[in-house]
């Protein structure tokens, strides 16, 4: 049988045909591997462009740049991008190759709103994160906010929705606190504490603002000296603290309801 293989030309040409094509496929292997493993494309250049500015090049040096291994052809991508993402102010980056041996590491750094806590920063996505709160510029002018897990956004949004609000009556907001019952605080760097309560009928939350700006001018010039507290909670009423002027004039406040 095996004799009468030899004698197939047919056959032999194609088991020829074979083993050229796999020695060609070896020494293409062999060579390939032997070429991008030259120290020619081993990673030598690392480039950082985008929103660098509040980036910590040192920390980037020690704690980034020792873990960046392999070649232009072997280099782990995904892996230099978690590895850039970890560091303190990078919220995202995007990693590329740059022929024949560097990076390109385009960076998007976060911005920070406010504190989200004692000791951590919210960004302007909503989003918390870990950096140093001096590096954020003055953080003692930021406003601090509080909320239970998963509402860092929400508060975030309703933080900066605010900002306009108290602005109409000469205020800024220094603190806003959701309750774990999502009920709602706001202390202004001014002084005055206004209990929210809730965002719920019949009186919602955007309500609730709208009637503070009504009332608070017409307490302040006409009824209070200070106030300290305001609590709008109440559907049909609020409550008020603070030093009554010592001739209150005498006024009606219609309470509005939109």
């Amino acid at each position: 049988m095996f004799k009468s293989l030899w004698h197939d030309s047919k056959l032999m040409g194609l088991l020829a045909s074979f083993l050229t094509l796999f020695a060609i496929a070896l020494f293409t292997t062999v060579v390939g591997r032997w070429f991008i493993q030259l120290p020619y494309f081993a990673i030598k250049k690392f480039e950082i462009v985008g929103e660098v500015e509040r980036l910590n090049m040192d920390s980037f040096k020690t704690a980034v740049l020792p873990k960046v291994q392999g070649s232009f052809f072997s280099i782990n991508l995904e892996a230099t991008k978690g590895l850039v993402e970890d560091q303190a102010w990078v919220r995202k980056a995007v990693v590329q190759r740059v022929w024949p041996n560097g990076l390109k590491v385009s960076v998007q750094s976060h911005k920070p709103l406010a504190l989200w806590g004692d000791t951590r920063l919210l960004n302007t996505f909503g989003e918390v994160f870990a950096a140093n709160p001096a590096e954020a510029g003055e953080p003692d002018s930021m406003a601090v906010l509080h909320g239970p897990p998963g509402s860092e956004f929400l508060v975030a949004k309703t933080y900066v929705t605010w900002i306009k609000d108290f602005a109409e009556i000469g205020m800024v907001p220094a603190s806003v606190k959701l309750s774990d019952r999502y009920g709602w605080t706001v202390k202004t760097k001014e002084g005055l504490a206004v209990e929210l309560g809730r965002d719920q009928e019949p009186l919602s939350l955007q309500a609730k603002i709208n009637r503070l700006k009504w009332v608070y001018p017409k307490l302040r010039n006409e009824v209070m000296k200070t106030v300290e507290v305001i609590d709008m909670r109440y559907a049909k009423a609020f409550a008020v603290k603070g030093e009554r002027m010592t001739a209150p004039r005498k006024v009606n406040i219609e309470l509005k309801t939109n």
